[in-house]
């Protein structure tokens, strides 16, 4: 264990409370200012446009079709004849 007098090492931190607090301030605005001067970069023109999910176009596509083979097949169900006795 570092501090084998907890007393001491709490006079230690109230000693140096202040120059603690001020470097972590300076990195927080060295961290700020380094993600600031990061470029963004320049939207594609190509690529502007809203990008489509495939998948839920797939899912419309089978589910319009999956109503029109109902309405075709299902609408009129084939008359059953009665079976013969």
């Amino acid at each position: 264990m570092p501090y084998q007098n907890p007393e001491r090492k709490r006079h230690w931190e109230r000693e140096h409370r202040e120059k603690r607090n001020a470097m972590r301030r300076m990195q927080r605005l060295n961290t700020r200012s380094e993600c600031q001067s990061i470029p963004k970069p320049a939207p594609d023109p190509v690529s502007n446009q809203n990008p489509q999910n495939t998948w839920k176009t797939m899912l419309g596509w089978a589910i319009g079709i999956g109503v029109v083979l109902f309405a075709i097949g299902g609408a009129n169900p084939p008359l059953s004849s009665p079976r013969p006795n």
